[in-house]
């Protein structure tokens, strides 16, 4: 779904309302999704409409627009939640700080998770390549084998050979 722009929207001198299909269509939110957020805290609950429609503010559009780029960073929405709390009275440069720093832990975040990722590739590659290798004894079956040393990796390879 593609996000509109509140400037196409917006009408000068009249305070911004919106339907939920409307703060949908401006976000590229899903208005079940959104009616989840409230649910849960992350927008508060709307203004509603005599005959109960819900109905949104230019705050509320903008912080789900924060949502989503927060959710995209892949941020959990209980991080999300007190950088949403503090944006809808923050000036938008505390905003934009905010999430540069949010920005900035998550690169971190991810810069360790590709290390830990390549060490494990390495594991797996040298254990592919002693599985490879290893030519275990064809006639005898797995429940009774007392040498596991053609599956067992590392620690594991020493306590079996301390059991032998």
């Amino acid at each position: 779904m593609q996000a509109q722009s509140l400037h196409d929207t917006a009408t000068p001198g009249k305070p911004e309302s919106f339907t939920i299909s409307q703060v949908a269509r401006l976000t590229g939110i899903k208005a079940k999704a959104i009616r989840y957020y409230e649910s849960i805290g992350l927008l508060p609950p709307p203004t509603r409409e005599p005959n109960q429609y819900r109905r949104y503010s230019t705050a509320d559009v903008n912080r789900l627009i924060l949502l989503r780029r927060i959710r995209y960073l892949g941020v959990p929405l209980t991080e999300a939640k007190s950088l949403l709390q503090g944006a809808t009275q923050a000036q938008r440069s505390q905003v934009q700080q905010d999430l540069l720093a949010l920005v900035q832990a998550r690169l971190a975040a991810l810069d360790q998770e590709i290390a830990e990722l390549h060490l494990l590739r390495e594991d797996l590659e040298r254990y592919q390549q002693k599985l490879a290798s290893c030519h275990p004894d064809e006639q005898e079956p797995f429940c009774i084998s007392v040498d596991l040393s053609c599956i067992a990796v590392g620690d594991e390879a020493l306590c079996n050979e301390r059991l032998s």
